[in-house]
C-alpha cells in the first residue's frame, strides 16, 4: 500500500460530479460535506434540511451549494448525479426510492432502513434502476480497521476459529438526556441499529459471513424527558444494549456485545480474532490511541504485541474526511477500487447487515437461534 490509495482522484476536463446532500447533523457537518468538498471531481450542488435557517446557514457557512428545506423541490432543482442520504434513519427508504426512481446513484448512511423490508425494498429497487450505491461504513476507511485488514489478508490469522467484538458508548447512558428517535425503535433507533451496522459490516469484511444468530436486547433506560428539564416523559421504545453470539458460515463462533449506556466510554471498540495461524486484536476509544496487537501460532511470549502501522497506510485525521468520502465518491462514479483497496459496500452490503440484525431482534423475541440465508427463517 501506498500514501495516494485512499486520495480522491481529479477528473481532469471531465465534467464535474454533481452531488446533493440530504441532512445536516454532525457527522454530515464534520465528515461528509467537508470530504465532498474536498474532492476535486465533486460539485456540491445542494443540500437539504428540515430547518430553513439552519440549513441555509450550513450552506453558507461550508460554500456547500444551494440551501432547501425540500427534498424533492432539490432534486428538481439540481439535476444532480448523485445523492447523499444521512437524515434520521425513518426517512432513508422514501428519501432513497425517490432518487433511485429518478435514477440517480445513492451514498446511503447506516441502516439502510429501520427494518428488513424497507431494506430489501430499497436494494431491489436499486438494482432494479441500475444505479450505483453505497453505505457509509466508515470504519472500512479508518487507520486501525484497514491495518487490520491488511494484516488478515497476509495470512497474520488463517483460518478463523473464533472472533470478539465489542463496541461500548456512554452516549445514552444518562437518563435526563431528553428523548429522540435514536430511543424510538419505529423511527429506527437502538444500540443494535445504531452501532451494530458497523460491527456486523466489520464481521462481514474481516472473517465472512455470518450464518445464524442468538441474542438478547435490553432497555435500561425505559423513559425519558420530551424536552430537557420538562415534566412530560415518553416511553423509549428502542434497545440500549445488545449481546449476540454468532455462527460464521466458515465454522467460527463469536459474540458482539453492544452497549451505548457504558459511563466512561466514549467510542469503545474492540476485536479480537483467533486463527489456526495467529491471533489479532485491535482495541481504539476517542481520543486515545488505537492498538493493533499480534501474537503467531506458536508464540510463547504469553502476549500479542503490537504492530506498527505501515508507511503509508496511516490516514491523518485531517485527511480522512476527503480520504473516506473519496473512496464512496468512486464507487458511485463506477471506477474501481485503487490498487490494494477491495471494492466499496453498496446496498447489497447494507441489506447483508439488516438481515442480521433483524435475526437478532427475532432471536432477542423467541429465545431461540435464527438461521440467515436469502430470508430468514427459525433455526
Amino acid at each position: 500500500m501506498n500514501d495516494r490509495q485512499l486520495r480522491p482522484d481529479a477528473e481532469g476536463d471531465a465534467p464535474p460530479f454533481r452531488v446533493v446532500v440530504a441532512g445536516i447533523g454532525s457527522f454530515t457537518q464534520r465528515v461528509l460535506l467537508p470530504g465532498l468538498l474536498a474532492t476535486p471531481s465533486v460539485e456540491v450542488a445542494g443540500i437539504f434540511g428540515r430547518t430553513r435557517e439552519r440549513v441555509r446557514d450550513t450552506a453558507a457557512r461550508l460554500g456547500a451549494g444551494a440551501a432547501f428545506d425540500d427534498y424533492a423541490a432539490m432534486l428538481d432543482a439540481t439535476r444532480p448525479d448523485a445523492v447523499v442520504i444521512a437524515t434520521p434513519n425513518d426517512v432513508h427508504a422514501p428519501m432513497v426510492l425517490e432518487a433511485v426512481g429518478r435514477g440517480l446513484h445513492v451514498l446511503c448512511e447506516k441502516p439502510l432502513g429501520t427494518n428488513l423490508a424497507e431494506a430489501e425494498a430499497m436494494d431491489r429497487a436499486a438494482r432494479g434502476a441500475g444505479v450505483r450505491t453505497a453505505m457509509n461504513f466508515t470504519y472500512r476507511s479508518t487507520t486501525p480497521f484497514r491495518h487490520a485488514w491488511a494484516l488478515i489478508k497476509a495470512g497474520a490469522v488463517g483460518h478463523v476459529r473464533h472472533v470478539t467484538v465489542t463496541f461500548h458508548q456512554a452516549v445514552r447512558a444518562d437518563p435526563a438526556a431528553p428523548i429522540s428517535f435514536r430511543n424510538l425503535r419505529e423511527r429506527g433507533g437502538g444500540a443494535l441499529l445504531d452501532v451494530g451496522p458497523h460491527m456486523v459490516d466489520a464481521l462481514r469484511w474481516l472473517v465472512g459471513e455470518v450464518d445464524a444468530v442468538v441474542g438478547a436486547t435490553q432497555t435500561c433506560i425505559t423513559t425519558r424527558e420530551v424536552v430537557a428539564g420538562g415534566e412530560a416523559h415518553a416511553r423509549v421504545t428502542a434497545d440500549d444494549v445488545a449481546s449476540v453470539v454468532v455462527r460464521m458460515r466458515g465454522g467460527a463462533t463469536g459474540t458482539m456485545q453492544l452497549s451505548q449506556v457504558t459511563h466512561g466510554r466514549h467510542g469503545y471498540r474492540r476485536l479480537e480474532i483467533a486463527g489456526d495461524a495467529g491471533t489479532l486484536s485491535l482495541e481504539e476509544d476517542r481520543g486515545e490511541p488505537a492498538v493493533v496487537r499480534h501474537a503467531p501460532a506458536g508464540s510463547t511470549a504469553g502476549r500479542l504485541d503490537p504492530v506498527p502501522v505501515p508507511a503509508g497506510l496511516d490516514v491523518p485525521f485531517e485527511e480522512f474526511p476527503a480520504r473516506h468520502v473519496g473512496r464512496m465518491i468512486r464507487a458511485l462514479r463506477g471506477k474501481a477500487p485503487a490498487p490494494g483497496e477491495d471494492q466499496w459496500p453498496g446496498f447489497a452490503d447494507g441489506l447483508a447487515a439488516q438481515r442480521v440484525l433483524d435475526g437478532v431482534e427475532r432471536s432477542a423475541a423467541t429465545g431461540q437461534w435464527v438461521t440467515l440465508g436469502d430470508g430468514i427463517r427459525a433455526g
